[in-house]
C-alpha cells in the first residue's frame, strides 16, 4: 500500500485513539506540579500503539523495505512494550519483568529469525557478527526502552524530546528518497505530534508506561536500524546521562515508586531533595540553583534537548557535506 494512505489511516488511528481516551476519563493519575491536582487520563500509550498497529496491519512486514527480521523487531517490539506498558499503568509490573521484556523480546525475535543483516553507525562504522549484533540490540532496547520512562517527570518533555529526534532521520530519508527510512522515522514522528498536543503543559493527557516503553522502543529500532544510529544517540544523550544518574544514585534499577524522590514541592514551586540517598536527576540539577515551577523545569529540559539537537543537526550536516553518512 502506498505510503501517503498508510501515513493517513495511521494518523486517523492515532487521532481517534486520543479522542476516545480524552472523552473516557479513565485511568486517571493526580498532574502533581498543579494546584489542586487535576486528573488526568494517563493512556497516551494507545495513541502510540494504535499508530504502529495500523500502519503494520496496512504495510505487512514484506513491504517495509528493510531487512525482515530487522523489520519484525522494528514494528512488533513497540507494540509488546506497550502493551506490558499499558498493564503497568493500571497495575504494577516488576521492574524486573519490564527490563527483561525489552531485552529479551526482540532478541528471542533475532535469534528465531536468525536473518542477521549489517549494522551501520556514522565514525563508529558496521557490524555484522552475528553475536555482536544481539549485543548491541540488547544494549540499545534495554536502556531506551527505560531510560525515557525515567523522563517522564514533567508535562511535554518525552514527546518534544521525540520530535527534535526525528528530525535528521526525516531529512536524510527525503534526501536521499529512502521510503524505508521515512516510514520509520513517521512511525516515531506522527503520534509523537499527536501525543505532544495533548501532553504539552498543561498537560490534557499522560504519556502513560504505556507511551514510554512504545516510544523508547521505536527510537531504539531508529538507532539500530536507520544507518543514523550515532546520530540519533547524541540527541538522545539526555536520556542517558539521566538514567545514568538515577542508576548510580539508587544503586540499582528500581521501580519509580521505590524511588527517593530527586525533588520537592512548597507552593507549587520545585526544589531539590538535598536529604541523603535522595535520587539524582537532570530535573534536579535543572532547579538545585534556582527552584522554578513545573513550566521553569520544562523550559530546562527543551533547552537542553535544543542545545543537543542543534549540535547534532551541525555534525550531520559536516559528515553528510563530506559523504560520511
Amino acid at each position: 500500500m502506498e505510503l501517503p494512505i498508510v501515513v493517513a489511516s495511521s494518523t486517523l488511528a492515532s487521532i481517534i485513539a486520543a479522542y476516545v481516551i480524552l472523552k473516557c476519563k479513565c485511568a486517571l493519575a493526580p498532574d502533581v506540579h498543579k494546584p489542586n491536582r487535576p486528573l488526568i487520563p494517563k493512556l497516551g500509550g494507545l495513541v502510540i500503539l494504535a499508530y504502529v498497529t495500523v500502519s503494520l496491519a496496512l504495510t505487512g512486514l514484506g513491504g517495509l523495505g528493510i531487512n525482515p527480521t530487522y523489520g519484525i523487531v522494528f514494528y512488533t517490539t513497540p507494540i509488546v512494550l506497550g502493551v506490558i506498558g499499558l498493564v503497568d499503568d493500571f497495575t504494577n509490573v516488576h521492574e524486573l519483568l519490564r527490563v527483561g521484556a525489552s531485552v529479551l523480546y526482540p532478541l528471542a525475535v533475532l535469534v528465531i529469525m536468525g536473518n542477521f543483516d549489517y549494522l551501520y553507525f556514522p565514525i563508529i562504522g558496521h557490524f555484522s557478527n552475528p553475536i555482536v549484533v544481539a549485543i548491541l540490540t540488547i544494549a540499545v532496547y534495554g536502556v531506551f526502552s527505560n531510560a525515557i520512562n525515567m523522563m517522564d517527570v514533567v508535562n511535554g518533555v518525552v514527546p518534544y524530546s521525540m520530535i527534535l529526534t526525528s528530525i535528521i532521520p526525516l531529512a536524510y530519508s527525503i534526501i536521499t528518497s529512502n521510503v524505508a527510512l521515512l516510514q520509520m522515522t513517521l512511525t516515531l514522528l506522527v503520534p509523537s505530534v499527536v501525543l505532544f498536543a495533548l501532553n504539552k503543559y498543561p498537560a490534557k493527557l499522560f504519556n502513560g508506561n504505556g507511551g514510554t516503553y512504545a516510544l523508547g522502543a521505536l527510537v531504539s529500532g531508529l538507532i539500530l536500524y536507520s544507518g543514523l544510529g550515532t546520530l540519533i544517540l547524541l540527541v538522545m544523550v539526555p536520556y542517558v546521562v539521566n538514567g545514568l544518574l538515577i542508576v548510580v544514585s539508587s544503586r540499582g534499577i528500581k521501580s519509580r515508586e521505590k524511588l527517593k524522590p530527586s525533588t520537592y514541592m512548597n507552593n507549587y514551586v520545585i526544589y531539590p531533595n538535598l536529604d541523603e540517598g535522595s535520587t539524582l536527576t537532570l530535573m534536579k540539577m535543572i532547579v538545585i540553583d534556582e527552584p522554578g515551577d513545573e513550566g521553569k523545569v520544562v523550559r530546562g529540559f527543551y533547552m537542553l534537548f535544543n542545545m543537543v539537537t542543534a549540535l547534532t543537526i551541525l555534525l550531520f550536516i559536516v559528515l553528510y557535506l563530506f559523504r560520511w553518512v
